[in-house]
């Protein structure tokens, strides 16, 4: 198994458990900016998490999956810091995570088509 396989795998168990979290609020402290999102929202952020832990495994919806939740959880960070939040750790990793897959050096493992 590759380092980019591995990356993978960690971004989609973060996804599905974060995802899973919006319906079930069992992450300890919950989001800070749960209060501030309304909750047709919240379960429809939930929703596109879940299926992007799903989706990223898959190569064709890869790309897409990683490029639009690079910039939501880069979006996401600032609007925590912006709001003086204090829980923004996760979505920074997450957002370093992506972006190492949206870069996608050669270290990754993954060959490019010439």
């Amino acid at each position: 198994m590759n380092l980019r396989n591995i990356l993978i795998a960690v971004c989609s168990l973060l996804f599905l458990t974060v995802g899973a979290d919006k319906f079930l609020a069992y992450l300890e402290p919950p989001c800070s900016m749960m209060a501030h999102i309304p909750s047709t929202v919240w379960s429809l952020i939930g929703v596109l998490q879940i299926a992007a832990g799903i989706l990223i495994w898959l190569p064709k919806f890869r790309k897409y999956v990683v490029g639009f939740f690079f910039v939501f959880m880069l979006v996401f960070t600032a609007i925590h810091v912006f709001s003086n939040t204090y829980d923004i750790g996760g979505s920074m990793f997450m957002a370093f995570l992506l972006g190492l897959l949206v870069w996608n050096p050669t270290f990754l493992g993954e060959k490019k088509n010439s």
